[in-house]
């Protein structure tokens, strides 16, 4: 209401006497709501904070519709506002977000189709750990959480190089130290029932828990992608991992032909880590910092049930510790024991299936405790790990290690503990040339159990061993 129209209201009602009540029709006057609402108005007024025009856009090099959205300011909730955004601009349009900050304090779905989303600063999400909790969006794997999920088709996701999702994950790596996969806490970016995406020059600063998952998905081309998750609570510098762990870099889960190039990791988990049933996945040029490395898994933990990791191809790795955790593991497969025991997320075996056509080249590690692992004994369950042994039912097959260089922390350069139900086989190693940190145990070096060696393969120094020597890895395998 104008304030014009506000001064007419108040002068009518003040007319509005019985004397000429019997002239006038109070219907026609504003409610009481209306004058509450319009004085509001008067004394604090909003400013316009979407603005649509039909223009030119540069980026996309095509007439548009542009949506301008404002930031609220002070820590205002904009995430009501950016839904609306995506309601005018989100099919065939462009979303601009000019700001430096725009606070979300709601779980998110947007829909994008043959959007361009424009960044320029950070999408900041709340603090408040109860009402994410209790609002997660689920997420049937491991009972696991969204917390902004975006899906639809021929979107692209631009954070210019200035900003992205800052998750404030301080919050949580404090609620959840010593507590794997803690319930509820959402994950920071989650591509879903998606096709023909790019997310490019973004960053996930201090993620609440994964930075970033691919759901059911394809075509999907995610570069120039920096994660950085760090604890800043004092305590945290005794006890690294367990203030850090689950905040995974980028997954993959059920989705088909994703690229990942040009990106830096710094966290406590793992780097990049291809879920059940991704294939055709193309990685190039990555650093870790810190945490567990590049996974393969964890795959095989629902039971019954067929998973697959197929036709992937990384090139160009980099592996180091970082100032807050040490690097764990290089390049590692870890897939679940054979029967099921207790249920997900820490609980769980009894899959099956198989990891075929990979191919990992040019890695280069430095003071990583196990840089080639395998395990397919997994289980997190408290009291479970070593009750169940060499009966796993995924196989490890058609795998090709090529110019492995660096250094290892520790003596142990590949351990690899495969199942006797389902060997390792058809594996070749080329140009593996990681010294080894210690060389006062050098029989444990290169441990295969289980493994199907064939003479040819370029690691005939491999043997069997069940030495314990250097096992200890921070409860990641």
């Amino acid at each position: 209401m104008r304030p014009s129209s506000l001064r007419a209201a108040v002068l009518a009602l003040a007319l509005a006497s019985p004397a000429v009540a019997s002239v006038i029709d109070l219907s026609l006057l504003p409610s009481t709501e209306q004058i509450i609402s319009g004085v509001d108005e008067l004394l604090h007024p909003h400013p316009e904070v979407l603005g649509v025009e039909h223009t030119y856009d540069a980026k996309t090099g095509s007439y548009r519709k542009v949506c301008t959205l404002k930031a609220l300011g002070n820590e205002q909730d904009d995430a009501d506002n950016l839904v609306k955004a995506v309601e005018e601009c989100g099919n065939g349009g462009v979303l601009r977000l000019p700001d430096a900050n725009y606070t979300i304090g709601k779980a998110l779905q947007l829909e994008l189709h043959d959007a361009y989303v424009d960044l320029h600063g950070w999408l900041s999400f709340t603090t408040d750990t109860d009402y994410w909790i209790k609002n997660r969006i689920p997420f049937e794997f491991q009972k696991q959480s969204l917390g902004f999920v975006i899906r639809g088709t021929d979107y692209v996701l631009d954070g210019n190089d200035k900003g992205g999702i800052n998750g404030n994950g301080q919050v949580w790596y404090n609620l959840a130290k010593d507590a794997g996969n803690f319930y509820g806490r959402p994950m920071s970016l989650a591509i879903v029932d998606s096709k023909n995406v790019i997310v490019k020059n973004w960053s996930v600063v201090q993620p609440q828990f994964w930075a970033s998952i691919t759901i059911n998905s394809e075509n999907v081309l995610i570069k120039d992608f920096y994660v950085n998750a760090t604890s800043f609570d004092p305590a945290s510098k005794v006890d690294e991992k367990n203030w850090l762990q689950n905040t995974d870099g980028l997954d993959t889960y059920q989705s088909h032909n994703v690229t990942v190039e040009n990106m830096v990791y710094q966290g406590g988990d793992d780097c990049i880590a291809l879920k059940p049933n991704s294939t055709m996945i193309n990685i190039r040029n990555v650093t870790c910092f810190g945490g567990t490395g590049i996974a393969f898994g964890s795959i095989a933990q629902y039971e019954g049930v067929l998973d697959i990791i197929e036709d992937v191809v990384m090139d160009d790795i980099q592996l180091y510790p970082s100032s807050q955790c040490p690097g764990y593991q290089g390049v590692y497969f870890k897939s679940w024991v054979g029967e099921s025991s207790g249920t997900p997320p820490n609980g769980g075996g009894g899959g099956f299936g198989y990891c075929r056509n990979v191919t990992v080249k040019n890695v280069y590690m430095e003071d990583i405790l196990h840089p080639i692992a395998v395990d397919t004994d997994l289980i997190y369950t408290l009291g479970e790990k070593g009750k169940q042994t060499n009966n796993g039912k995924f196989e490890w097959h058609d795998i090709h290690l090529s110019n492995f260089t660096g250094q290892a922390a520790w003596n142990r350069i590949a351990w690899m503990d495969c199942s006797k139900t389902r060997p390792c086989h058809d594996w070749t190693f080329d140009a593996i040339d990681i010294k080894p940190g210690k060389t006062d145990h050098p029989e444990i070096s290169y441990v295969c159990n289980n493994f199907v060696l064939g003479g040819n393969d370029g690691l005939n120094m491999c043997h069997p061993s069940n030495s314990t020597l250097e096992t200890d890895n921070g409860g990641t395998l």
